[in-house]
């Protein structure tokens, strides 16, 4: 079992480009909290898929999400970090409606059989409901205990296939339709994930990835922002400040598990992607078809973001790949059957 005591010193680990062979990083800014060096941003020369390496090594990465999800700790206002977890869900719901409408319309296959879906980082399953009112069957993925307790619970104990697209064993081709919505920029290797999830997809089947954007408008004006002041969060998806060429933050809570807690959230997204990084590591992975999709323009919560909420606004930033989030759908060939 992962404990504070086991997190006291923070393990790295020094992944390589996950889409070039030959690795030539270009340091862009390093993460540093209470002496100790958390990470580093930096940038294939090659192929300019942005990433940290080193970074925290797996198993405390992992030790983070148990806590994200915990039935027992406190959250942010009072309820737990669960409640927490499925509030947010709650709030997303209207994205979570475009997700699914940009999958081909569940169409009831031979011998009467429902159209599969697998949400990979299901969470608290309000996508799960909202595609099962859609007509599909749900599968999910979902590397928290507790959030698996309770989707066994909500959607019956197979609808919970394991915590890790790697523990999908045997089901080649099995699912006609697959969404990873903000999962891919947390995972240690994305072109391996992509590759099994192209083999889970039965032929013609459809993927739907959302990420944040590294290239947002949204991003620039508020890194601008913040250097402008003096301080504060450079990078929106790390939750860390510049200072003197390195990203820094300064922990708000001093006791041992939160301060821990933060060090590990700091580098909780290990890759950020562009339209460009993103295209190239679907169709390293076999994809065809990639087209794209209006995603979110901002952060809703954020003045910033209400102000770039407008449908012209909207629009423009679309063309001009400028939203914060990237949202593209990808195809599994037909001549892959």
């Amino acid at each position: 079992m992962v404990t504070t005591s086991t997190l006291a010193t923070v393990k790295t680990e020094t992944p390589p480009c996950a889409l070039c062979p030959v690795d030539a990083p270009r340091t862009l800014g390093e993460i540093w909290m209470d002496g100790q060096m958390l990470g580093r941003m930096v940038q294939c020369q090659q192929c300019g898929l942005r990433y940290l390496s080193p970074r925290p090594s797996q198993m405390q990465r992992d030790w983070l999400y148990e806590q994200e999800y915990d039935v027992d700790l406190s959250g942010e206002h009072g309820e737990t970090r669960f409640q927490s977890v499925q509030t947010d869900q709650d709030r997303a719901l209207g994205r979570f409606r475009r997700y699914l409408g940009q999958l081909k319309t569940p169409q009831t296959g031979a011998g009467g059989r429902r159209p599969r879906l697998l949400d990979v980082g299901a969470g608290t399953g309000q996508l799960l409901a909202l595609a099962q009112e859609c007509g599909w069957d749900v599968s999910a993925i979902e590397r928290s205990e507790d959030a698996c307790r309770f989707l066994q619970k909500r959607f019956g104990s197979a609808a919970v296939v394991g915590c890790d697209l790697a523990d999908v064993q045997g089901a080649a081709e099995s699912y006609d339709a697959v969404i990873m919505a903000h999962v891919i920029e947390h995972l240690p290797d994305p072109l391996a994930a992509l590759r099994r999830v192209q083999r889970l997809l039965s032929p013609g089947g459809r993927l739907l990835v959302a990420t944040p954007n590294d290239a947002s408008l949204y991003e620039r004006i508020w890194q601008l922002r913040q250097r402008w002041r003096g301080g504060g969060v450079a990078n929106p998806y790390v939750a860390i400040g510049w200072e003197n060429g390195c990203w820094r933050r300064t922990p708000t809570r001093q006791d041992t598990r939160g301060l821990i807690e933060f060090q590990i959230l700091t580098t909780e997204h290990v890759y950020f992607f562009t339209r460009t990084t993103l295209r190239r590591v679907l169709e390293r992975a076999g994809f065809s078809g990639i087209r794209w999709a209006p995603g979110s323009v901002a952060p809703a919560n954020s003045r910033l973001g209400r102000l770039l909420q407008s449908d012209p606004v909207n629009r423009l930033l679309f063309f001009l790949s400028r939203q914060a989030e990237l949202m593209v759908v990808a195809d599994r060939d037909e001549e892959k059957a």
